[in-house]
């Protein structure tokens, strides 16, 4: 009793903060393609089929495919259980991040205990930290070893023993291991902690600084072995620098936007809401309330500048990637600086003397996640147990042959497939990109010439080729029924549809990945249904699944 009545408040900010993240976990639709594929790789009966069932996306998150793993073998493989162990890492998150918040307190000698009780909060109620913890994905976890990093490393700047560099070396190792990417983030730690020794003149432990690099160590031998280590589908991504508005509300605001891709344009979207008073009181008040509150702290304590640095740093990093390479960011992979960023405004908030602002802060955030907009009731793109239930109520046999969006795998979980098993995006492969693209664009392709460009006479085309068609009748058609499932998240558009955006000045802003896969998908169905008879149509609103049978 004695303990409850002393951390009464570090116990209800607990206890919120799990509740929040219980609301909804259970999700009809079942697990979205992005978990469902994470489930494929982490539910085959051993580490070796792991490998071989993905080997390039296991050994970018190995450490949370293992949990994954032992997870399911004992508590079981139901949607509920799956998710609930995010959610057990976010909340582990949320304890750290209370002493975290402490022991910022102490080098900037301000309350510890209240800015750790700030903290803490502003962690328990952030909505982009309850929709991942929502989600059976590596996010929570990797969070929960960022804000360790974040504790050891505010602890190693005070008091540099083996104790705290150890504390900091294994959880940057562990977020490696976790999510290998973030290998940025452990690096731009690094790179702060030299400076501020150098900056603070303090005696360099240069034995400590020189063991903490080989934490990268087996990422450098990845890369050198492993073509492409840290490649990715990043054609599906839309990109432009109101990505920036868009990354403020979704980590201060309650009211979540652009989740699964970047809105194009979004400042004409804030501004003509402007003076919409759900859109300043819920998004417009708690950007700024958080703003402003960063901004003071930066003014008031020297580790918040060397804290904003690393945030500021790895975001203009992944922008600059975008805008020179490949790579398209998303909201989402920024989100592991958030924790640091909370911290520096839990800072100044426990400075204020009083708090209404931050009251006011609290009970919106509270109120939206209670309500039909909050972050619980957010839709995530139809998942597959919806599917499996569409094949069974509608008696479609698994012995049929079955084509599927992108993985074959996806729909095991729910509904076994026994026929053959095709995947549309077979379609992209190099065999049959020779039947629509030229030689001089297959050239170009494999020189990482604009692939705007490239596909743009494909996209434009009305005919399909003899051999585009031939090579699919041969892979795909047998004297067996066919069922064509087209997931409409992914194959968005028509072939007109198609035809007019490759003709607009837009054109270079629409995601590659979803124009193509619509125009094969279109290819596909008009083949099959040349060769074969369309029998039935079942469409919902992101699943479209045909049915074809021999003549």
């Amino acid at each position: 009793m004695i303990f409850i009545k002393k951390h009464s408040i570090f116990i209800i900010i607990l206890c919120l903060g799990t509740l929040f993240r219980l609301i909804n976990l259970d999700k009809e639709t079942g697990l979205w393609y992005d978990e469902i594929t994470i489930y494929s790789i982490a539910s085959q009966k051993s580490f070796l089929a792991m490998i071989n069932e993905d080997l390039h996306r296991f050994l970018l998150f190995p450490l949370y495919y293992i949990i994954y793993h032992f997870w399911i073998s004992i508590f079981g493989n139901s949607d509920l259980i799956i998710r609930m162990m995010s959610v057990i890492f976010d909340v582990a998150a949320i304890i750290v991040a209370y002493f975290a918040g402490k022991e910022l307190a102490k080098l900037c000698k301000f309350e510890a205990n209240k800015t750790g009780l700030i903290f803490m909060s502003l962690y328990s109620i952030n909505s982009l930290f309850i929709y991942y913890a929502q989600e059976a994905k590596f996010y929570s976890l990797s969070l929960l070893f960022v804000t360790l990093i974040l504790l050891f490393w505010l602890k190693y700047l005070n008091v540099q023993n083996l104790k705290n560099f150890l504390g900091l070396y294994f959880s940057c190792l562990l977020l490696i291991l976790t999510y290998t990417s973030q290998v940025l983030l452990v690096i731009l730690f690094y790179i702060t902690t030299f400076i501020y020794f150098l900056i603070k003149k303090i005696n360099l432990p240069t034995k400590q600084l020189i063991i903490f690099p080989t934490i990268i160590m087996p990422v450098i031998i990845f890369c050198q072995f492993v073509p492409n280590y840290f490649s990715g589908n990043f054609d599906a991504v839309a990109f432009d620098f109101s990505f920036i508005l868009v990354l403020l509300q979704n980590f201060f605001s309650p009211i979540l936007n652009s989740l699964q891709n970047n809105s194009l344009h979004y400042e004409t979207i804030a501004f003509k809401n402007l003076f919409n008073i759900t859109f300043l009181l819920f998004v417009v008040y708690p950007v700024v309330f958080m703003l402003i509150s960063g901004i003071k702290s930066l003014k008031n304590c020297d580790i918040t500048r060397y804290l904003f640095a690393i945030a500021l740093s790895y975001i203009a990093i992944h922008i600059l990637l975008t805008l020179t390479t490949n790579y398209n960011v998303l909201v989402r992979y920024c989100l592991l600086v958030l924790p640091i960023i909370l911290s520096i405004c839990a800072l100044s908030i426990c400075k204020q003397k009083k708090l209404i602002a931050f009251g006011i802060y609290i009970t919106i955030c509270i109120f939206i996640i209670f309500s039909p907009m909050g972050v619980t009731q957010i839709a995530r793109p139809d998942g597959y147990k919806q599917l499996a239930q569409i094949l069974i109520e509608n008696k479609i046999s698994p012995s049929s042959d079955f084509v599927l969006p992108i993985r074959t795998s996806l729909l095991d979980k729910y509904f076994l497939i026994n026929g053959n098993r095709n995947s549309l995006y077979v379609l992209n492969n190099e065999d049959f990109q020779k039947t629509y693209l030229t030689e001089e664009e297959m050239n170009d392709l494999k020189n990482n010439s604009n692939k705007f460009k490239i596909y743009k006479r494909f996209f434009k085309s009305k005919n399909i080729s003899k051999d585009f068609e031939k090579l699919v009748s041969n892979n795909f058609i047998k004297d067996k029924p066919i069922v064509l499932i087209t997931d409409k998240t992914i194959c968005i558009y028509s072939n007109e549809q198609i035809q007019q955006i490759a003709d607009s000045t837009f054109y270079n802003q629409v995601p590659l990945q979803f124009l193509r896969l619509s125009k094969l998908n279109n290819d596909l169905f008009t083949i099959l249904k040349k060769k074969m008879k369309l029998i039935s149509n079942i469409e919902t609103s992101n699943w479209e699944i045909s049915i074809f049978e021999p003549y």
